[in-house]
């Protein structure tokens, strides 16, 4: 048996809409390009649908995986404290499960965007934009 994954796209949230368009955007590009993925967006704060509100969602999906796969640069205490808390990761692992329609399903967590080539190139981009 395959697993269907899920993949739940996770923003700080905020007050001012654009910047929860922005995070919903990405979560869109990636449904478009990956058909074959469930894809889900949650916030930390100050935004809905919230990190567990989101992760429920999967309910009646059929996902047998997620992916939380935060969108922030580093880690923080959002990162390191706060997510693990709402999908209830062990901390040694960084995993865990949730009971979606019956089942026990596994959460795994990535690690934030960090340092990468694609980011400084994508920086590079929007200076060049200005110029």
């Amino acid at each position: 048996m395959s697993d269907k994954i899920g993949i739940l796209i996770i923003g700080h949230g905020s007050r001012l809409p654009y910047n929860n368009q922005v995070v919903t955007e990405i979560a869109n590009m990636i449904a478009e390009d990956h058909p074959e993925y469930v894809i889900k967006t949650g916030f930390v704060e100050h935004s809905k649908p919230t990190v567990k509100e989101a992760l429920m969602s999967f309910e009646g999906t059929g996902v047998t995986k997620i992916a939380a796969t935060p969108i922030f640069l580093a880690s923080g205490v959002h990162l390191t404290e706060d997510i693990p808390e709402f999908l209830d990761l062990d901390p040694q692992t960084n995993e865990g499960e949730v009971e979606l329609d019956g089942q026990k399903v596994k959460i795994v967590y990535a690690n934030p965007l960090g340092s990468d080539k694609l980011i400084a190139g994508l920086i590079f981009k929007r200076v060049q934009e200005v110029l």
